[in-house]
């Protein structure tokens, strides 16, 4: 009986311990709230900064004039000594060269006229060209010119179909024969020269 006394005794004691320590903190005074403390604004303008130019460097003194030395003085002329007797002589005695004569340019002569070359003197004997059997049979006829290269010494050194006959046999038949040929050369004056020279060779049925 006792014990439950002592038991109902400690839980009723720890329920107004508990009940106090709440009762002391609702009803404890509100303590203040810290004030608050607002910083102040500063508020500023940026400027900004000029470079600073460097002072000019000190421009140095013009260097000193140099010196003018005198200018030495003009030497006067020696007089001339007058010529001796014998320059004076032989001055004299030099005669002046008469100019070179002046060669007068002869004007070109005229040359000689050139006579061509021939090839029907009766000296030479030249035989004439061979006629074709054929183109006498076709009745082929014409004329052939020929250009010939005539040498000084009278031979055929180059030769040209100027003209043709119209037939290639009768051109071929008078080239072969004039090759063969011998010329009195082309002369200007006593001379003998080489000459281009057209020789006609004429092929007729009609001969």
């Amino acid at each position: 009986m006792k014990s439950k006394f002592t038991a109902h005794y400690s839980l009723l004691l720890v329920v107004l311990v508990h009940a106090g320590v709440l009762a002391a903190v609702l009803f404890a005074p509100e303590s203040p709230e810290p004030p608050v403390v607002i910083p102040p604004t500063i508020q500023g303008v940026i400027v900004s900064v000029e470079p600073v130019e460097p002072p000019p460097e000190p421009v140095p003194p013009p260097p000193p004039p140099p010196e003018q030395k005198p200018l030495p003085k003009p030497k006067k002329p020696l007089p001339k000594a007058p010529p001796s007797e014998r320059a004076v002589q032989e001055e004299v005695a030099v005669e002046p060269t008469p100019p070179a004569p002046v060669e007068q340019k002869s004007e070109p002569q005229p040359q000689a006229p050139v006579v061509p070359p021939r090839a029907d003197a009766t000296q030479i004997n030249n035989p004439a060209p061979v006629y074709p059997t054929i183109s006498k049979r076709l009745r082929e006829e014409g004329t052939v010119i020929l250009e010939i290269l005539v040498t000084a010494s009278g031979s055929v050194a180059e030769m040209r179909l100027k003209q043709s006959s119209g037939y290639e046999r009768l051109d071929e038949a008078a080239m072969r024969a004039v090759k063969q040929w011998h010329f009195l050369p082309a002369r200007r004056g006593n001379e003998a020269i080489d000459f281009w020279y057209e020789l006609p060779i004429e092929f007729s049925l009609n001969k």
